[in-house]
């Protein structure tokens, strides 16, 4: 069990020790309570419940930072039923408190053993189902009833003498004041590092907009004279650089660019020379960091030439700006139709003014060619391939990552034409692999083509709304998170809950929101911390009519209750060290 999830175990079980002695004292004769306690059992009392006030006033503080207005109540009102939402928030405290971290929790493990010695004197009911930690079978089995009172099924008795009772409010009271040194000098570094603490609703932001310039350019240059229609599908990624903070922020490239794949739709599916093609389109960022062309240190010449006659490597170089001599793509179709067969993957530069520049070749380490054939990601959780045999579900570290790449996407292209608001399951698309034991590419999710049709002659831009809320983007990524980490599409949870399934659940956003909310508090115990936090971030969202993610401390918030556990579970998974 984590430093913070002791934190809140004390924290909720402080009052019950407190209202049980306060109950045994209640219960004695006046002339046994003096003979025993010579009168100095009140002043226990009183002593022990200012070094709970104490304590709670010291977590508060702790907490605030890190947690919402909702999150905080429920932790401080009823700690013992909000156990998750505590675990959930031990990454932000030891990031909080750095190398005070270790201290603290040294300090809270002595706060519980002092607890769990007055409580061993104290005959309360214990859950007999739990044995991890006495101070959890005590909070479990005594529930706060009405009034914030707990109701004693039987006589509370205690034992202990007045020497142990003096040591250990001595040491319950030295503990207190380490821990108020440890927080009050934790806020006072915190004020230095909030200077250079990440922003990442600025980084999104940044990464948004190139979205959107990305849309528009390709959009104007789907101007071919063939007979078929193009489709671009953007491929999810989960930006790890955007979320690093520090030391590992310093190490990330600051090369941005997405990865698409382009492909062709014929009526009879002839008579064109490519039909699907992976391309990388480089940004030149906004400070004027460009993309220059360069050879790598081992080139490879190819015969095939391309519009602007660049080498065929493109890497970064902040001192170039060579990326803005590459000519201007008019007719994308044809573009990659000079260097469909003789490059897996072609890459492009999107220059400062929106405008497609290249192309040329890429030479990958990893060729990424995608087959044709797409597999949605409704489909994978509803009917597996068949491999070797045998059925081949997303395993868990596929879904964990997928669900960190989701979430990081919906965050950057939220209010794009790339994203509409009630995007679902069926919308993320997966490419087949002409390899039998790897049949799907799961590493390379897209946006379904028919969300962004960027076929010649069509206006940009994104559809229209069906529903007035800034944030049911979040609610449908409430809905993919849970879809993810128990393997089964929202239609299979109400089939497997309710005998069938509501076709129309996804056209309502509140049976959405229901259902979403239904389904996390019936799996909250199978849900890992990490995920519950991140649903209830967006549900709580999606509730708020005044919230949006186009507001950056919104934005940044969202980042740091949904992004950022998923990233760190995910790294724990693989054993990893967060970014």
């Amino acid at each position: 069990m984590s430093g913070i999830e002791v934190a809140g175990l004390v924290l909720g079980c402080l009052p019950l020790l407190i209202q049980g002695i306060e109950s045994y004292n209640e219960g004695l004769d006046p002339i046994k309570s003096f003979m025993r306690w010579e009168r100095e059992l009140p002043q226990f009392i009183r002593k022990l419940r200012n070094q709970h006030v104490h304590y709670a006033q010291t977590i508060r503080i702790l907490l605030e930072p890190i947690t919402s207005e909702v999150e905080l109540a429920e932790m401080m009102t009823d700690p013992g039923s909000s156990h998750k939402l505590w675990k959930s928030k031990g990454i932000a405290l030891q990031d909080k408190l750095q190398e005070s971290y270790q201290a603290y929790q040294s300090t809270i493990g002595d706060i519980e053993r002092i607890t769990q010695k007055i409580a061993s004197k104290l005959d309360l009911d214990r859950a007999t189902e739990l044995t991890r930690n006495d101070l959890e079978a005590i909070v479990a089995a005594n529930p706060i009833k009405a009034n914030d009172r707990f109701e004693f099924r039987k006589r509370i008795r205690f034992g202990m003498s007045k020497k142990t009772i003096k040591a250990l409010l001595e040491e319950l009271d030295d503990c207190n004041k380490e821990l108020e040194r440890f927080t009050e000098k934790s806020e006072k570094i915190e004020t230095y590092r909030k200077a250079t603490k990440p922003s990442y609703a600025t980084r999104l932001q940044r990464l948004q907009r190139y979205a959107k310039s990305l849309h528009e350019s390709l959009t104007l240059c789907w101007s071919c004279s063939c007979k078929s229609s193009h489709n671009t599908s953007l491929q999810l990624e989960s930006r790890g650089g955007l979320f690093a903070s520090g030391l590992n922020k310093m190490i990330v490239s600051s090369k941005t660019s997405f990865n698409v794949s382009f492909s062709t739709i014929t009526a009879d599916g002839k008579g064109m020379p490519w039909l699907v093609q992976a391309a990388e389109i480089c940004v030149e960022e906004e400070d004027g960091t460009s993309l220059t062309v360069m050879p790598s240190p081992k080139p490879k010449m190819r015969k095939s030439v391309s519009f602007g006659t660049p080498p065929p490597y493109a890497l970064l170089d902040p001192a170039g700006a060579l990326a803005s001599s590459l000519q201007e793509v008019s007719d994308l179709c044809a573009s990659i139709q000079q260097l469909h067969k003789s490059a897996s993957t072609i890459g492009f530069s999107l220059d400062s003014k929106s405008k497609l520049r290249g192309a040329y070749s890429i030479d990958t380490s990893e060729a990424h060619i995608p087959a044709s054939g797409l597999v949605s990601l409704e489909n994978l959780l509803n009917h597996p391939p068949i491999v070797n045999g045998r059925c081949s579900k997303l395993s868990k570290k596929e879904r964990y990552s997928l669900a960190l790449t989701l979430a990081s996407s919906v965050l950057y292209l939220n209010s794009t034409p790339w994203l509409t608001d009630q995007w679902a399951a069926k919308d993320i698309l997966f490419h087949r692999t002409s390899t039998t034991a790897r049949p799907i590419d799961i590493e390379r999710p897209y946006l379904a083509p028919a969300l962004v049709e960027l076929s010649k002659g069509l206006p940009s831009g994104s559809k229209p709304r069906g529903f007035q809320n800034k944030n049911t983007v979040l609610l449908a990524l409430a809905i993919a998170l849970l879809e993810l980490y128990f393997g089964m599409t929202a239609e299979k949870y109400q089939e497997s809950e309710h005998g069938a399934a509501d076709p129309s659940v996804h056209q309502n956003p509140w049976l959405l929101c229901a259902l979403a909310h239904t389904w996390a508090e019936e799996q909250t115990e199978d849900l890992s911390a990490a995920f519950l936090n991140a649903v209830r971030h967006c549900l709580r969202c999606f509730s708020d009519p005044g919230a949006s993610l186009q507001d950056a401390e919104f934005l940044q918030a969202a980042v740091e209750g949904i992004v950022l556990p998923l990233q760190e579970e995910l790294h724990q998974f693989l054993g990893k060290t967060a970014s």
